[in-house]
């Protein structure tokens, strides 16, 4: 357990570089692009009110890209190709980019990664 753990500082440049990196490697693997898709899917069924809220603000199905590449991040995560703390800082950053658009959003970002954990089951 962690106890004193800090939050990353994200600022734009840091979030536009993760979109990028992760933009290139979930699209082009068809391994981690579709488990990622249905995980991005799944979330902004359980969580439609919130995805909802951010495609309006952003533009329409941004909440499921940014949702598939964070899932894209916890598999790369699991197969070891990329650090874990990589995907703890993305779930960050997308918590940083969506809840000051829509309040509450930050439940896809978390609801997501727990899914990509196997903390919860998965029906």
């Amino acid at each position: 357990m962690k106890w004193f753990r800090r939050k990353p500082r994200i600022t734009d440049e840091i979030y536009g570089r993760l979109l990028t990196s992760f933009g290139r490697v979930v699209d082009a693997d068809p391994f981690i692009a579709g488990p990622a898709e249905a995980l991005a899917e799944r979330v902004e069924s359980e969580l439609a009110a919130h995805a909802e809220a951010i495609d309006r603000v952003m533009y329409a199905g941004s909440a499921r890209y940014h949702l598939k590449l964070l899932a894209g991040s916890w598999l790369q995560a699991a197969e070891g190709t990329v650090p874990t703390t990589t995907a703890e800082v993305f779930e960050e950053a997308l918590v940083w980019k969506f809840e000051p658009l829509a309040r509450g959003s930050s439940e896809l970002s978390h609801r997501l990664s727990a899914l990509a954990r196997g903390e919860v089951r998965k029906e």
